[in-house]
């Protein structure tokens, strides 16, 4: 594959910080990922997906997949939810 010239914008570290609070408010929820199919508690399902990608960044795999993306993601959603429990 080649570089593209234009930049991209997604989505998916908004998704990963969605998938941490909600690990964070149900930890107990079962989770059934399509690899491998076997049902987990949330927050093991996030902390496993959180290893993998932090893992994955720092050596380098699947250029082009912006991982520290993803991890950012997360701690943007963690400190998202400390803001509103400040709140309330």
């Amino acid at each position: 594959a080649t570089a593209s010239p234009w930049p991209t914008v997604g989505a998916s570290g908004g998704l990963f910080g969605v998938m941490l609070v909600f690990a964070l408010l149900f930890p107990k929820a079962k989770i059934v990922p399509l690899i491998p199919p076997i049902p987990m508690p949330a927050w093991l399902f996030v902390t496993l997906y959180g290893v993998i990608e932090l893992t994955m960044g720092l050596t380098g795999a699947q250029p082009g997949v912006a991982h520290f993306a993803h991890i950012g993601g997360m701690l943007g959603g963690f400190l998202a939810l400390l803001s509103f429990r400040a709140r309330a």
